[in-house]
């Protein structure tokens, strides 16, 4: 586990350097005009609740609920919460330091923070994979969540881009920084 977790911090950093380096920035924004471009009623309903599942409160009520059943209630939801909480606070810290400013053209829903990485795409692959992989690793089980926790943490990311707040890249980063904090809870906890 040690090396998917060093290959995710490897592959958020190559992001960040591209982000940094202003050399995606138009394949960024070509990206979101045709996302945008693919608009449609039921679409943005749909991304518009998705990107809702993805903020801070349903969060920390799904947390909530891994306390309460005893099967996730041990390593499962703590190393979930310890997650959740290590990934809040790095995407906080990293977007104060890089200060990548938002898409300014389209946007269906207003933030006021920066950009890079996305705080919904980090918590989704965080809350999402992080139970999947607990789950697995603690309780045995739970192998069958894989395929919910990937569709739901990429819905909720590429939300952020269809509704104009995000670039796909700050959604790259967020999955990769996630998931990097995903594989290294457990090494960490053990």
């Amino acid at each position: 586990m040690l090396w998917l977790a060093v290959g995710s911090l490897i592959i958020f950093f190559l992001i960040l350097i591209f982000v940094q380096g202003k050399k995606i920035q138009l394949a960024d924004i070509s990206f979101s005009r045709k996302v945008i471009a693919q608009r449609q009623d039921g679409l943005t309903r749909m991304f518009l609740f998705f990107t809702k599942l993805g903020k801070a409160l349903p969060t920390i009520f799904l947390c909530l609920l891994l306390v309460l059943f005893t099967r996730t209630r041990e390593a499962v939801a703590l190393n979930v919460g310890i997650t959740i909480m290590l990934t809040t606070g790095l995407t906080y810290i990293i977007k104060r330091i890089f200060k990548r400013e938002r898409p300014r053209e389209n946007r269906l829903v207003e933030e006021q923070d920066h950009s890079f990485p996305s705080g919904h795409a980090s918590t989704a692959a965080a809350f999402y994979m992080g139970l999947f992989l607990n789950g697995y690793l603690y309780a045995g089980e739970f192998w069958w969540l894989v395929i919910p926790a990937l569709v739901i943490s990429f819905l909720i990311g590429f939300s952020r881009v269809y509704l104009g707040i995000h670039y796909f890249t700050d959604i790259l980063g967020g999955w990769f920084l996630g998931l990097a904090i995903v594989f290294l809870v457990p090494l960490l906890m053990n």
